[in-house]
């Protein structure tokens, strides 16, 4: 049984499941079912029946569903046979089971340049203008 303080801290979206938004998870987000919008997580697991369409940044992704747009792994990215990406995929290490898909801009390096400057300025600019 996983440790109950690690469950507090997670997500599981279902199977037959649709969620539109922004999503920030501290520990582990596992889908199952839809998510149209962005996830930021620990750790991402999705699932054979599980789709992301929208930014998804990871210390750890493991994908046997689909992922749509632009992917930041910060550690390792794990492409199943089942999965597929579609997008700008940044990662650190990936693996690619027989199998798996992977269309678009392949980067390695855990951000993407302009995206990581231009996302710190909007993190500084938001808290020191509250």
């Amino acid at each position: 049984m996983a440790n109950p303080a690690d469950t507090l801290e997670s997500v599981v979206i279902g199977d037959g499941v649709v969620v539109k938004g922004a999503f920030t998870v501290p520990s582990k987000a596992v889908i199952n079912g839809v998510i149209e919008g962005d996830l930021t997580a620990e750790e991402v697991l999705i699932g054979t029946t599980g789709r992301i369409t929208g930014r998804v940044s990871a210390k750890m992704i493991d994908v046997r569903g689909q992922l749509h747009h632009t992917i930041v792994s910060e550690k390792s990215l794990i492409v199943r046979a089942t999965g597929k990406i579609v997008g700008k995929i940044h990662y650190a290490e990936i693996e690619i089971e027989k199998g798996g898909e992977i269309e678009g801009a392949l980067n390695q390096g855990s951000e993407p340049p302009a995206a990581a400057s231009t996302g710190a300025s909007h993190q500084q600019t938001k808290p020191s203008g509250s």
